[in-house]
């Protein structure tokens, strides 16, 4: 049933003033993570005033396996993941996935040698650092969509191992005979030009191990009872064995941050529910 213009106004300004509380709790001086919450915000404030009212007269899938794909920003790198959700029930499903992720350090920041006119880079930092994770995790949708158009909420969290790889950083540096490529040194004066080539330093490749625990809230807004789309946002925290050797200086083995993902995929196995009492028939997609 479509809600009066009067409705949607009243309950749109009373969720804006909600925006407003959250937002000014977030730390000033964290601009990615002020960035994620306004995309998110934006995207579902304009779903929250379109998308009412249009019935959905299409068989639903309550019992449902999803594989998806997500494109993952987080606000110390970004990275892509794989998801595999095995129905528990109708509301409940286990989470199985595999991440490949590049960890940023927060002190990263790209100069340029004006002097020489060369590329901009990361003036201190030694390693390029690629993380592979695997997990296992739950998910509950709270509320379901069942209009056209509108959105289902989920929760979700998961944990599991992470393996980094820290392949070196070479940089062209200069000398009175010519330019040696060669690592950051923080206790030699060095006249950089600008990066290697990048395939330089795979040989001293080096690694950590760890793990990771990540949870947070899907919003899916798929138009098609089949397919999935959605945005994500949520938090994660990571431990490892010992320092991530990404800067020459000032790192850590703890990362906690904020993420927004873009997820997409289909339903590979589920039950229609013809109408409501009746038994479920199984279908294959």
């Amino acid at each position: 049933m479509k809600q009066s213009a009067a409705d949607l106004i009243l309950k749109n300004s009373n969720l804006l003033l909600v925006y407003r509380l959250i937002f000014s709790k977030i730390n000033k001086t964290n601009l990615i993570g002020k960035s994620i919450f306004l995309i998110v915000i934006s995207l579902f404030y304009t779903l929250n005033i379109f998308s009412q009212g249009e019935i959905d007269d299409e068989k639903k899938i309550f019992f449902r396996n999803e594989k998806t794909w997500g494109i993952n920003v987080y606000t110390n790198g970004y990275g892509a993941n794989y998801r595999f959700a095995k129905r528990i029930n109708g509301f409940k499903k286990s989470l199985y996935e595999i991440d490949f992720n590049y960890l940023k350090h927060p002190k990263e920041i790209k100069i340029s040698n004006n002097y020489y006119n060369v590329n901009r880079f990361v003036f201190g930092k030694i390693n390029h650092a690629y993380e592979l994770t695997a997990s296992y995790g739950r998910q509950r949708e709270i509320f379901t969509k069942m209009d056209k158009g509108g959105v289902s909420v989920r929760y979700f969290y998961n944990a599991g191992p992470s393996l980094i790889f820290l392949k070196p950083i070479y940089y062209e540096v200069a000398y009175e005979n010519g330019v040696k490529d060669e690592k950051f040194d923080i206790n030699t004066y060095q006249i950089i030009l600008g990066k290697s080539s990048y395939f330089i330093g795979f040989d001293e490749m080096g690694f950590n191990a760890g793990a990771f625990a990540r949870a947070g809230f899907s919003f899916e807004f798929s138009r098609k009872d089949n397919k999935i789309t959605a945005l994500e946002i949520g938090g994660t925290a990571k431990a490892f064995l010992k320092e991530v050797e990404i800067m020459a200086t000032s790192n850590s083995q703890f990362f906690f941050s904020i993420f927004l993902s873009y997820r997409f995929g289909k339903v590979v196995r589920g039950a229609r529910m013809k109408n409501v009492g009746e038994e479920a028939e199984e279908d294959i997609f």
